[in-house]
């Protein structure tokens, strides 16, 4: 579409303003970003604490050397721009450089809402796209070297992000139902290939190649059917404004693919993405959409007309807005969130808000300052959340703490105990059957764990002291209350 309306003015202002935005919050994200933040600190050797990932280890691995340049997580933003701006770029050349296409990605609000997020579903996204691309070009050539390269994508994402597994699964569903067998396991194959990078890794790491692979999937499918072990904490993401959320993410012109004339244009891909929407609704998070986005607007790209791509602009600014809001506040000022607050958990709590000159890290910084300066080179239990002591070591830089240690370790090192979680599962036979087959697995302490719990002298407490026999509360500083361990 040619006019003054898509000159290249205004794709620059708007690429300038979503920098700005980006570096200038103090949002960091929220979910998950400490399986990629702590894994590159880990393995940059800045990280006072033994590690623990949920997910795969590749993304945190290949950018620690940022990290250990640049002694902080900064570069995790310029990655993430460097992905988004590849999807929009990605996104202008598969349309045939359509300068409308480009402006509704540029546009997109889950664009804006990833910018500033430590994840990895950003390159993943990236990569899906393209399989995206080449399972279609496949379907409209029948040529198995397109098929492969998609096959390869999917199991790069995978490699980075578990989640594209199932979205993978939706993609050769939707597009090789009605093909040859060989065509399935010619796909399959494709994504072992491209799955092999964290393979490698996991063999190097952990002495077996399909370990993050398998707990992931596993942990995934407890949580799904036997709740994991932080079940009683009762948390979840689903509630009336994620689930909004979700719908305020998808373009609304993008409902219109069902009318008969437009689905049977597209048919393959409506599929797709409506398993794919129906599979994020289950577990409602904004920055699943991303893998879908870029999808969903080339459909859009071609389909709208003047009238609608002007309601459509207009909607996605607006919605954008909302979605930034928060990152906007958090340039000059600290919501009072751990890791700051995104759209949903700051409108979901706007009666709790407060703003503060201070934010959560500088006052744990500051804290950490101080107590360092009183007990220098000393080994702190960190409680009274398992994970407590990841917060301590995501936010400290410094070479003054020998380590953090979490409580859990500490409490099951006491009780000469090493199981974390188990399960095991026995169905029961109803014949007088001889043999009963069950199964069994869990979580426990690294056998080859090198902490000297005997010489642990003091705990820190988040926002209360921690709750150890024998522990008695000796300083209070802003946020941390200091503990000293009777013997």
């Amino acid at each position: 579409m040619k006019s003054k309306f898509f000159n290249n003015k205004l794709i620059i202002l708007i690429v300038i303003v979503l920098i700005l935005i980006t570096f200038l919050t103090k949002y960091y994200g929220s979910t998950d970003i400490g399986d990629c933040s702590d894994v590159a600190k880990f393995f940059a050797g800045k990280y006072n604490a033994d590690i623990r990932s949920s997910h795969s280890y590749l993304f945190g691995y290949i950018l620690s050397p940022f990290v250990k340049i640049f002694n902080s997580f900064i570069f995790f933003k310029i990655s993430s721009l460097l992905f988004l701006f590849l999807i929009i770029y990605s996104v202008y050349i598969l349309s045939s450089k359509d300068k409308r296409t480009l402006f509704l990605i540029l546009l997109s609000p889950v664009i804006w809402y990833m910018a500033p997020w430590i994840s990895s579903i950003q390159i993943a996204s990236f990569l899906f796209l393209w399989s995206y691309y080449f399972i279609r070009k496949y379907n409209s050539t029948e040529k198995l070297k397109y098929l492969l390269y998609s096959g390869i994508l999917i199991g790069l994402g995978w490699a980075f992000w578990d989640t594209v597994l199932y979205f993978g699964i939706f993609l050769i569903l939707s597009f090789l139902y009605n093909k040859k067998v060989s065509h399935v396991l010619l796909i399959l194959f494709a994504i072992f290939i491209g799955l092999i990078p964290r393979l490698i890794l996991d063999q190097l790491l952990f002495n077996f190649a399909f370990l993050t692979t398998i707990k992931t999937f596993v942990s995934g499918f407890i949580s799904l059917f036997f709740q994991g072990i932080y079940a009683k904490s009762g948390f979840t993401t689903k509630n009336f404004l994620t689930l909004i959320s979700i719908f305020l993410s998808i373009p609304l012109y993008f409902w219109v693919n069902y009318k008969p004339s437009l689905f049977k244009k597209n048919k393959k891909t409506i599929i797709f993405l409506t398993l794919s929407i129906l599979l994020i609704l289950t577990n409602p998070q904004i920055r699943y959409i991303l893998i879908i986005a870029p999808i969903i607007i080339l459909l859009l790209g071609k389909n709208l007309n003047g009238r609608s791509f002007r309601i459509q602009s207009v909607l996605s600014l607006i919605i954008l807005i909302l979605f930034i809001s928060p990152y906007i506040i958090q340039v000059k000022y600290s919501t009072g969130e751990i890791y700051g607050s995104d759209f949903t958990s700051l409108f979901g709590n706007i009666n709790k808000l407060k703003l503060e000159k201070y934010s959560f890290s500088d006052l744990i910084l500051q804290d950490l300052e101080n107590i360092t300066q009183e007990y220098p080179n000393q080994t702190f239990l960190v409680g009274n959340q398992p994970d407590d002591y990841q917060i301590l070591a995501h936010y400290y830089w410094g070479k003054d703490i020998k380590e953090f240690v979490s409580i859990q370790d500490y409490n099951l090192w006491k009780e000469n105990e090493t199981i974390i979680f188990e399960k095991t599962f026995m169905p029961s036979p109803n014949i007088d059957d001889r043999r009963q087959i069950w199964l069994s697995g869990g979580i426990s302490k690294n056998e080859n764990d090198n902490t000297n719990y005997s010489e642990i002298k003091f705990a820190i407490g988040i926002n209360k002291p921690i709750e150890l026999e024998g522990a008695v509360v000796a300083d209070k500083y802003n946020i941390l209350y200091l503990s000293k361990i009777s013997k």
